[in-house]
């Protein structure tokens, strides 16, 4: 993104430039820190799969200063969400008593650019094309850090504190010998319709649990739909879900979903495959190092939880980072405690939501997703 002479040593060196990537950035810059680098392996050019974020995370924009820039951005307004969970019945999530007023559907791609633009206005130094490869602690207990420009060059250069905002490769961490506990994952399989027209129902996310897994439908930016069809591995093999003869087939046969794109044109020549788990790193902060976001820990996506997770980890850990710069001996005690607490209320959420659904008793899939606990292992 920039060219710019590079300081003899990074204050801190950010593996990562998406969300949780970008908004350490804003938050450390904004405190006043100098001397911030983006590694970001991508160019901000890939389509990712749409998401939507609730209301209070314009709290959080406002808190990060740029709340005016992101409104400037116009992303989509999302009013809530309309389900079929637990019975027939159609049940309401909607914002309209929210002092924060509407969530937003995101244009993915347009949004972490937006970020990572955000970050360099700030003071950062955003680097795309640059793939961390390897690091080495130093005799000063600095970082060096190795990586692969944008024309396959290695270079490197040091930093007093890394954070990982790899995502769920977690890159970093594992180089210092972080493991994931994982508990019971989700893949999706999404594909897009043609919208002929954009009436008010489409400003609301769609959610409808079937004996196989569950669908999720949202407009997308480009006023098209997004259809996601949420399950487990073993089901998805069973069931031959990957196929797209066989997902269109099990989309038809929805009592509600299909009702959504009847008539419109199918995007895609079969459904595109994403990964989504559920897991929290082991250890997710070390002496002079923090992993957060999806790096630290990933939520099943039932609990809308993935954006502002991330924005929230970056807003919390800036300051304590900040601190640390100052005192050789600080550390990320507080922040590991608080996320550990996190993860416990995630995952008590995600089990109450699961055993919401009682309808298919005798379904794998859903007799597994009823006896998920409140523990994750590695």
């Amino acid at each position: 993104m920039t060219e710019i002479i590079p300081p003899s040593i990074y204050s801190v060196a950010i593996l990562g430039g998406g969300p949780a990537g970008s908004a350490c950035a804003i938050n450390l810059c904004r405190l006043g820190v100098k001397d911030i680098i983006i590694l970001e392996s991508g160019e901000y050019e890939k389509f990712r799969i749409g998401e939507s974020i609730p209301p209070e995370t314009r709290n959080l924009f406002q808190q990060m200063g740029i709340l005016p820039a992101f409104l400037q951005e116009k992303h989509d307004p999302c009013f809530g969400s309309v389900s079929y969970w637990g019975d027939e019945r159609r049940g309401y999530n909607d914002y309209i008593l929210s002092p924060y007023g509407h969530g937003w559907h995101l244009d993915r791609r347009r949004f972490n650019l937006f970020l990572a633009k955000e970050a360099q206005s700030a003071g950062a130094t955003v680097l795309t094309g640059a793939k961390f490869l390897t690091s080495k602690v130093l005799n000063d207990d600095t970082f060096e850090l190795s990586y692969s420009d944008s024309q396959n060059q290695l270079d490197q250069f040091k930093a007093r504190i890394v954070v990982d905002a790899t995502g769920s490769t977690a890159l970093f961490a594992h180089q210092q010998g972080s493991k994931k506990m994982e508990t019971a994952s989700l893949l999706c399989l999404a594909s897009r319709f043609a919208a002929t027209d954009t009436p008010p129902v489409f400003k609301l996310t769609h959610l409808e649990a079937v004996e196989y897994g569950w669908w999720y439908t949202a407009r997308l930016p480009d006023k098209n739909l997004l259809v996601t069809l949420y399950s487990d591995q073993d089901t998805i093999r069973q069931k031959k879900l990957n196929r797209a003869d066989q997902w269109m087939e099990h989309l038809k046969n929805t009592p509600n979903t299909f009702k959504l794109v009847s008539g419109m044109s199918l995007q895609d020549s079969s459904p595109k495959g994403f990964h989504a788990p559920s897991y929290r790193l082991d250890r997710i902060a070390g002496k002079n190092w923090v992993a957060l976001g999806d790096a630290a820990s990933a939520y099943d996506p039932i609990t809308s939880q993935g954006i502002i997770k991330s924005l929230s980890n970056a807003w919390e850990v800036a300051p304590i980072i900040a601190k640390n710069l100052l005192s050789p001996n600080g550390g990320f005690e507080d922040f590991e405690q608080s996320m550990d607490e996190r993860f416990r209320q995630y995952l008590e959420m995600r089990q109450h939501y699961y055993r919401l659904e009682n309808r298919w008793p005798d379904s794998a899939f859903w007799q597994k997703f009823h006896q998920l606990n409140t523990t994750a292992t590695l």
